[in-house]
């Protein structure tokens, strides 16, 4: 399985860039690669530009469409990806668990994507996605689709129910959603 981090939003809301937030005095990009790692064969990060976090050392995949939203970060990473499956996790989800990602790998069975719900809520920011969905899921975007609910529904995503697992859908748009 391959990791991904996406890490390519403007983080308006929060006023600095998320990716470089110290929480616990590491920047929240290495945070997520450091969860994926011992999980994944390889991690790559899209970046929004492929090059925005290059003093970090960290293999960055540029957005397939630029402005497209985490789909366009999606699509790239599957696209770069050297495994049938990439572990897909947003750099604002401090308490991204890499058992969930397992849970949902070992249920993979050739979905484009395995998508945890928890609270009714889809969650395809922490998911696992097929390698094999990149190029639906490029024609998606570049037919003007960006909505992520509605791309689950048109590459049929799995859902899978997770209710008991929370934590790791918490997520830090702002100041005050910092631990």
């Amino acid at each position: 399985m391959s990791g991904l981090v996406l890490a390519g939003g403007a983080s308006r809301r929060m006023g600095t860039d998320k990716a470089l937030l110290l929480l616990d005095g590491e920047p929240m990009v290495l945070r997520a690669v450091r969860c994926l790692s011992p999980i994944c064969a390889e991690v790559l990060v899209a970046s929004g530009d492929g090059r925005r976090l290059d003093h970090l050392g960290l293999r960055q995949v540029a957005d397939t469409i630029p402005g497209a939203g985490p789909l366009a970060g999606i699509a790239a990473g599957l696209q770069a990806a050297a495994n049938p499956l990439v572990a897909v996790i947003a750099v604002d989800m401090p308490h991204a668990n890499p058992n969930v990602v397992l849970r949902l790998a070992r249920s993979w069975a050739g979905e484009p994507a395995v998508i945890p719900v928890v609270g009714g809520r889809p969650e395809p920011l922490h998911a696992v996605w097929a390698r094999s969905a990149a190029p639906a899921l490029v024609a998606f975007l570049q037919g003007g689709g960006r909505a992520v609910k509605e791309a689950l529904s048109v590459l049929g995503a799995r859902l899978v129910d997770l209710d008991g697992a929370m934590a790791f859908v918490t997520n830090v748009n702002a100041p005050e959603d910092l631990p």
